[in-house]
This record gives structure tokens, sequence and C-alpha cells, in this order.
């Protein structure tokens, strides 16, 4: 247990991003009705802030927006894809996460996200998506962000973050280069 001990960020942030996309999914499965697209009237909405937030209970058997969702093979790729990254984000978790201050927050969300929604794609052979956002624009009408889920906020929200800490550390890195150079970089 001491071995994974500097990696406890990592695995409390995954571990609440995880559950709270379960817990979540778990409750629009059990209380709101699917939306199926073929069949006119179904599903249902519940409005958070009329006009503009509303939970539903769609089914994403595509990408980011349902891209490749008519393919047979995409959940096969995705899973595997996901499974390929959070590999590689394990074996390189040293560089990933030791080195860059924030890195555990950052990944532990990406890998949550990514496990809750892979998680998904193997027990309903879908993911559940349900915030389901539509901005009012007075110039231009309104705009409709495609429906999404917890795992989905995690996984933006942690390569975010990880660009920020990697930004604030190049940063960093070149102010601490200026001071020893007497404020010529290229020396």
């Amino acid at each position: 247990m001491t071995r994974y001990r500097p990696y406890a960020t990592f695995w409390v942030v995954m571990l609440v991003a995880l559950i709270a996309d379960q817990i979540t999914k778990f409750f629009v499965v059990k209380h709101i009705a699917f939306f199926d697209p073929a069949i006119p009237g179904s599903g249902e909405e519940v409005s958070i802030i009329a006009g503009v937030l509303r939970f539903v209970h769609v089914g994403n058997k595509g990408a980011a927006w349902g891209a490749g969702s008519g393919h047979d093979a995409t959940q096969i790729f995705l899973v595997g894809l996901a499974l390929v990254v959070i590999a590689f984000i394990w074996l390189k978790r040293r560089e990933l996460l030791r080195e860059l201050a924030g890195g555990q927050v950052a990944f532990g969300l990406f890998i949550g996200g990514a496990v809750g929604n892979v998680f998904d794609r193997l027990l309903r052979e879908h993911v559940v998506d349900f915030v389901d956002i539509r901005l009012p624009f007075k110039l231009f009408g309104s705009y409709h962000w495609p429906a999404f889920n917890i795992a989905d906020a995690c996984i933006c929200i942690g390569v975010g973050l990880y660009f920020i800490f990697l930004w604030q550390q190049e940063k960093e890195m070149r102010r601490r280069i200026e001071s020893q150079s007497g404020g010529n970089p290229l020396v």
C-alpha cells in the first residue's frame, strides 16, 4: 500500500469522479424516461433552470456528440481506445502525475470520467447522457449543446487542468531560467 501512497490524491479524485458519475447515471436511468429519437414523444425532461438547463435521459453509442454512433464497431473501438489511454497514463504515471503540480487531480478527473463511460459502454452498450443545456442568445436565437454527463465533464475539466498546470510549470521554468541568466532567456 505504501507504494501507491504518492498517488493518493489521484486515487481519491478518480474514485470520487467515478462514483459521482455512476450515482447520477443510476438516478437518471431509474427516474427519467429514456428518449428514443425513433419514437415521437418518448422520454421526458426535468427542468432545472427554465429554458437553459434540463435533465433528460439519452443514450450515446458514439464518441463525443454521438460521432460514429451508426457503426457497430464504434463501441469496441471506443472501449479499446479508452483502455489504451488509461494504460498509457498508468505506465507513465511517474512523469505525468508526480512531476506536474496538480497532475494527480487532472488525471484523477480524466481517468474517473473515462472509466465511468467505459462502464456504461460495457454494461448498457451506450453512454447515459443527461445534462442538456440550451443557451439563449438574443441576436442568434438559442444554442443547444449536446447532452453530456458527469464523466464527460470530468474528462474535459481534467484535460483543461492538465494544460493549465503544464502552462504554469513551463512559465515558472522560463522565469527561473531568466532569473539565473540575468534576464536574457537566450544566454
